[in-house]
């Protein structure tokens, strides 16, 4: 989930999105802060009227004393909160408060006092920060106390500027119940809102135990800093450093180096590809003689490929299989690497798969196989109309603001007689023919508006319901995704999170098997791998040159038509795979596709109303 951070421009601005990382930190020594033991910690149970009023009453009689050290922290057109915790002046407030070190801060007192002072370091990866009060003070404090002693249900004191300052409202005042308690984050329903970012979490002793740094949907979601985050790092906070807490991820170098072995002579054959001076895409080199497949959609000339030791030279594009959405490139070039492609069984789920990246050593992804191979349906675009079955046709009976069918200029009352030249006679048929294109193509209907016939093109768009938009939102998130990542015969799929302008490199095996190349990064859990079956089985044709885009007439896809060279008439060379079959005009028995997946539900021809 993506948790917005409390922070503010102004009291009007929505939550902020930070999506925030913890860690495990060590424990505190040596620093001039009272530690107090867990055995210190007041009970502090309600099981009556009674025990609620003893509490009421230690509440009352901590918050005036807490408040005049609690301050509204303004640094450029940004503000939050702060807790002085040292009378010569050192301010803890949350890392996404301050920014960055050594920027001029304002801080405003509960009676409208102002001061000012310095931002210092920030720990970027649990979001503390530190500031100072310019003067020697001394300034009204309070005392960082036992974080590490917190409990569940423990009952805290939260204290902040909701929303910002607000002249003549002191700090604001919440209580709340700990709902967790680990060493790198505290969990309350203390409820929290922007502007609260960087304010404290105090204990009933009156001890900041915690600095609020962000929230979620539910008002019982509002997470704070443990204060022995900002003990352990105290010194490189007052320094003004600035740094993320290494935390021990899948995708550290360390672990890559495991795996450097296996993709040492692969990593050779792996190529930048760039257009129009911008990398889009890795490529792989499949021939010595200068053959390279990269992703075909991210392909625009002029297009070049860096290679490994550091030449760029232009490329032609040579063939591409639409179908595959892979294309062979051709450079003037020699003696390249070779690679070994694996003509076998798929990996099993739970393999390792490792994607060697462009002038790297260790490995650019490490991921496991997370599906079998399956088909993967076209995501069609959306027209925005809904249609009646009339004699004449099908009829629109609405067009939705907004829309391709909006924009197109497409009125309620015309009759659809062709999508892309297909005659549609009833409104399933338009549906139908939508349903072949993707959002972002361009279709051509031709339409009946009372006597007159007329050509109209309208762009295709995603669908455009808000659980749609929020979940192609989630999905995009962090690294993004392919423009095109749908629509495959075959793929397989790993979690490796990589870059939609890394696809088109090779995958291998904890073994070293070349099993295909990543083709489409197709959300926050999925990268798909187009497998080196398919690959090698398109491999004549794409260098054939009969699938040259810039053809006049249309191109016929790799997987309908036969090895064929043009100029020599002869088959170009099959670049090397295991258990290749001697050579003496056989040819590999092909694979067959294994799954049968159908796409999209086709609407009932016969219903009263369709939409699309």
């Amino acid at each position: 989930m993506r948790i917005p951070a409390l922070h503010s421009r102004t009291p009007a601005r929505c939550l902020a999105i930070l999506l925030f990382a913890a860690i495990i930190t060590s424990g505190f020594a040596g620093l001039p802060f009272a530690v107090v033991g867990a055995e210190d910690r007041p009970a502090n149970p309600i099981e009556s009227l009674d025990d609620a009023r003893r509490l009421e009453s230690r509440i009352s009689e901590l918050v005036p004393k807490l408040i005049p050290a609690v301050v509204c922290v303004r640094v450029g057109g940004s503000q939050g909160s702060g807790v002085i915790v040292t009378d010569d002046g050192y301010v803890l407030t949350a890392g996404h408060v301050i920014v960055q070190p050594n920027q001029r801060a304002e801080f405003i007192f509960w009676d409208g006092k102002r001061a000012f002072g310095t931002t210092l370091g920030r720990n970027e990866e649990l979001d503390a920060g530190l500031l100072k009060l310019e003067g020697d003070g001394p300034w009204p404090a309070v005392t960082m106390g036992p974080s590490a002693s917190l409990s569940e249900g423990d009952w805290v004191l939260a204290l902040g500027h909701p929303l910002g300052f607000t002249a003549g409202r002191p700090p604001v005042l919440r209580v709340g119940r700990v709902l967790r308690a680990d060493p790198s984050l505290i969990r309350t329903d203390c409820p929290l809102v922007a502007g609260d970012s960087g304010g404290p979490l105090f204990d009933l002793e009156g001890r900041v135990v915690g600095i609020h740094s962000r929230i979620s949907t539910a008002t019982t979601t509002n997470f704070h800093v443990p204060v022995q985050i900002f003990r352990d790092g105290w010194d490189r906070l007052v320094r003004g450093d600035v740094w993320r807490s290494p935390l021990p991820l899948r995708d550290l170098d360390t672990i890559k180096q495991a795996f450097a072995q296996v993709v040492a002579g692969v990593r050779r054959c792996v190529v930048l590809i760039r257009s129009g001076g911008n990398d889009v895409a890795w490529g792989t080199i499949v021939g010595p003689d200068g053959w390279i497949v990269t992703k075909a959609d991210e392909l625009k000339p002029p297009i070049t490929c860096r290679l490994p030791d550091g030449r760029e030279l232009p490329a032609d594009i040579v063939g591409i299989s639409s179908q595959h959405d892979v294309a062979m490139l051709k450079i003037d070039a020699r003696d390249l690497p070779e690679i070994v492609w694996h003509r076998g069984e798929d990996p099993q789920v739970g393999r390792w798969l490792i994607s060697p990246g462009f002038g790297a050593d260790i490995p650019a992804v490490i991921g496991v196989l997370a599906a079998p191979r399956r088909s993967i349906p076209i995501q069609p675009g959306i027209l925005g109309v809904a249609l009646r079955d009339t004699e004449s046709g099908p009829s629109v009976t609405e067009v939705l603001e907004g829309t391709a069918a909006f924009a197109a200029g497409i009125k309620a009352g015309d009759i659809i007689l062709s999508v892309e030249g297909i005659a549609t006679g009833k409104s399933a048929d338009v549906v139908r023919a939508v349903r072949n294109h993707r959002p972002g193509e361009t279709i051509i209907l031709k339409i009946r508006r009372g006597e007159e016939e007329q050509e109209i093109q309208a762009v295709l768009k995603p669908s455009y319901t808000p659980d749609a938009r929020k979940r192609r939102m989630q999905n995009a998130s962090a690294v993004g995704v392919s423009r095109r990542a749908d629509d495959y015969p075959a793929v397989l799929q790993h979690d490796g999170v990589l870059s939609p302008k890394h696809c088109g490199g090779p995958v291998v095996d904890s073994d070293g098997n070349v099993i295909g190349i990543n083709i489409a990064r197709a959300g926050r859990t999925e990268t798909f791998v187009l497998p080196s079956d398919v690959l090698l089985d398109l491999m004549y044709d794409l260098m054939s040159g009969r699938l040259r885009p810039d053809r006049s007439a249309p191109r016929e896809d790799a997987s309908k038509s036969g090895p064929i060279n043009e100029e020599s008439g002869e088959d170009p060379p099959l670049p090397p795979q295991e258990n290749s079959p001697p050579d003496d005009g056989s040819t590999p028995e092909a694979s067959p596709n294994p799954t049968d997946e159908p796409g999209p539900a086709e609407p009932d021809a016969e219903s009263e109303s369709d939409s699309q």
